[in-house]
């Protein structure tokens, strides 16, 4: 009977390290996507520094500051973002987890898988923007 309770006290029962294990790698696959976003954000300032040294139309100036300041917010927001899932992180591990999530974690993923989608579809919309403007204006 002893043996049985602190067993139950050191292991988590297995659904709950099953939705520990999701819980994970959520957070993995969100650092992969926020991974890829914050290199091609580099690509694409890099694609501004490329055309500003060519021969460039002075009269795009404008645009292309614009462009470079949303990539800069974009920037920001990515970096901010992958705070939100360090500190989720850090909350799977220090938090007891049994068979279901603490409100606190609970609230954290709310935001972060709103975040996330809302992050992915503006800087896919700001990517596709740029391109368009360059195809048109190069």
């Amino acid at each position: 009977m002893i043996q049985e309770i602190l067993n139950r006290a050191y292991c988590p029962e297995p659904m709950a390290e099953l939705k520990l294990k999701q819980l994970q790698y959520e957070c993995a696959t969100w650092k992969r996507s926020l991974g890829f976003m914050i290199e091609e954000n580099i690509r694409l300032k890099n694609r501004i520094a490329e055309i500003l040294k060519d021969n460039f139309d002075t009269g795009l100036l404008e645009n292309i500051e614009t462009f470079q300041n949303n990539f800069i917010d974009e920037d920001t927001r990515m970096s901010l973002l992958r705070d939100d899932v360090a500190d989720l992180e850090k909350l799977l591990q220090h938090e007891p987890f049994e068979n279901k999530t603490t409100p606190a974690i609970e609230t954290k993923l709310k935001k972060i898988r709103n975040n996330i989608m809302e992050a992915e579809k503006q800087f896919s919309g700001l990517k596709l923007a740029f391109n368009n403007y360059l195809s048109k204006n190069m």
